[in-house]
């Protein structure tokens, strides 16, 4: 592979399994002013290199990885943490993860031997839904197994994210 190719180049061929408009349901993404990753889903936050971008998602390195590979997965949309959504979300979740997934592969690496998911409030710093998605977990020093530890307060599994959305009804709570 060419030493010049961006990591985006090397993903296009991502672009065509990938197509899905669940995320901006066919509209222009909406971003949140101020928000570090609607800033970085726009290019205009160039210290984070983008892996993988299309128009519902952008793909890149977490900027303290817990392990050799450590992305973040975010919605193009800006959507709120993932303790405000409901189960009608439960596609967007799957979709950020099937790209998290796809991408990863391509890196190389294998989601079974991953630890994939969403820091739960009020335990995160970026108000802007994320799905981290860290390989190999076997990897992580002991503080970032801490951190990043399944289903704590703190930290709740995809899986474990998806069967609480199950339970959750379809009413969104609007913000005042």
């Amino acid at each position: 592979m060419d030493a010049g190719t961006s990591d985006c180049q090397r993903m296009e061929d991502l672009n065509e399994k990938l197509t899905s408009t669940v995320i901006t349901e066919g509209q222009e993404a909406k971003r949140k002013e101020g928000c570090i990753f609607c800033s970085i889903a726009t290019g205009t936050d160039t210290k984070n290199k983008i892996i993988y971008q299309n128009s519902e998602v952008v793909v890149f390195h977490d900027i303290r990885p817990a392990s050799k590979e450590h992305l973040l997965v975010i919605p193009s949309n800006h959507i709120g943490p993932v303790k405000g959504l409901v189960k009608e979300d439960k596609p967007k979740l799957e979709y950020l993860f099937e790209v998290g997934k796809a991408v990863l592969e391509k890196r190389g690496g294998d989601i079974s031997q991953s630890r994939c998911g969403f820091h739960w409030p009020p335990f995160h710093s970026i108000e802007h839904l994320h799905l981290h998605i860290i390989f190999p977990a076997t990897e992580m020093t002991f503080l970032k197994r801490q951190i990043y530890r399944p289903n704590s307060l703190w930290f709740a599994t995809y899986d474990w994210t998806l069967e609480w959305l199950e339970k959750q009804s379809n009413k969104k709570v609007t913000e005042s």
